[in-house]
C-alpha cells in the first residue's frame, strides 16, 4: 500500500496526514525529506548523531502539530524552518551548559588583568628588543612584518633579496635570544595555572 503513496504529491500527503492522521502518508513524507534534513543538520552541527536527533525532533513536532498545520504551506520549507529552529535551540542549550557561574569561577577578573599585563610586558620587551637590532636589519624585519614581500623590501631598501633574507634571519635570531627568558618564564607560569 505504501507504494501507492509514492505517487502522491507532498500536498496530498499533507492533506492525508492532517485530516485523517494517516501514518503511512507520514512515513512517506519522512522518507522523502529525512536524508536532506539530516544532511543540512550535519553541516550546521558537525555531528551526525546530533543531526539525526534534531531531524527526529523536527518530524515529531510536525506530527504532534499536524492538526494545526496550514495545508497551503510548502511542507519542505516548513520542515526546514522547524529544523533550523531546533538547531538554534540546540546551540543555546550548548552555550548554557558551558557557562560557569561567577561564584564557581576562580576570579576571572584577576585572570584577565594578568593576561593584559603579560601582553603589555611582552609588547614592551618586543619593542625594546627591536631597538637593539642594527638599523637596516630592523627596517627589513619591520617591513616584512607589515606584509611586504622580499622583492618589495629589496626595492625599497635598494639591496638584494638575499640581503633582505639575511637581515630578517639575523633579526629573528637576535629577538629569540633577547626574548628567551620571558618566553621560558611565560611557559613555566602557564604550567602552574
Amino acid at each position: 500500500m505504501s507504494q501507492t503513496y509514492r505517487a502522491y504529491s507532498d500536498e496530498a500527503l499533507v492533506q492525508l496526514i492532517c485530516s485523517q492522521h494517516d501514518e503511512v502518508a507520514f512515513a512517506e513524507l519522512y522518507r522523502r525529506y529525512v536524508k536532506l534534513l539530516v544532511h543540512i543538520a550535519i553541516r550546521k552541527t558537525g555531528s551526525k548523531t546530533t543531526a539525526e536527533d534534531l531531524v527526529q525532533e523536527t518530524f515529531v513536532k510536525f506530527w504532534l502539530g499536524r492538526h494545526k498545520f496550514d495545508i497551503q504551506k510548502n511542507v519542505g520549507a516548513y520542515l526546514n524552518g522547524v529544523l533550523k529552529n531546533s538547531i538554534i535551540t540546540h546551540y543555546h542549550r550548548e552555550q548554557r551548559q558551558q557557562i560557569v557561574p561567577l561564584e564557581e569561577a576562580e576570579n576571572p577578573l584577576a585572570d584577565d588583568t594578568q593576561q593584559h599585563l603579560d601582553v603589555n610586558v611582552l609588547s614592551e620587551l618586543y619593542k625594546q628588543s627591536l631597538l637593539k637590532l642594527p638599523a637596516k636589519c630592523r627596517q627589513a624585519f619591520e617591513l616584512s612584518r607589515e606584509g611586504h614581500s622580499l622583492k618589495e623590501i629589496a626595492a625599497a631598501m635598494d639591496i638584494s633579496e638575499k640581503t633582505v633574507e639575511a637581515h630578517i634571519s639575523k633579526a629573528l635570531k637576535i629577538l629569540r635570544v633577547e626574548m628567551k627568558d620571558y618566553i621560558a618564564f611565560a611557559v613555566i607560569g602557564m604550567c602552574f595555572l
